[in-house]
């Protein structure tokens, strides 16, 4: 039987392990810094930890998980910076008969 734990409590398991790892790989390998895909996976949990904790009101918690979370897409290599919205562009006409190659039959490759 699989027990099932609350979005939070499978979050911080999940950090608990990527940290218990982190240590166990940096005590073989002289404490070199882990790998960018790393970063990113923790940043991911930080994140989604921050954004629970601010829908539940805990906004001096939240703020700290997303500080944590904002350094590791840092050195991640991941940019900060809002993403930008895709714009909405009118569907483009198409070409008159006259602006087209050879005897304006559209077939007729150039």
């Amino acid at each position: 039987m699989r027990v099932r734990f609350p979005r939070m409590w499978r979050l911080r398991c999940d950090l608990a392990w990527a940290h218990g790892l982190l240590w166990f790989a940096r005590s073989g390998t002289g404490g070199r810094e882990p790998k960018q895909e790393v970063h990113l996976y923790m940043y991911g949990r930080y994140r989604q930890l921050a954004d629970y904790h601010a829908a539940r009101g805990a906004r001096d918690r939240a703020r700290r998980l997303s500080e944590k979370a904002s350094w590791h897409l840092h050195e991640g290599g991941g940019d900060d910076s809002p993403s930008a919205l895709a714009m909405a562009m009118p569907v483009p006409r198409a070409k008159p008969v006259d602006a087209m190659p050879g005897d304006g039959n559209p077939d007729d490759v150039a």
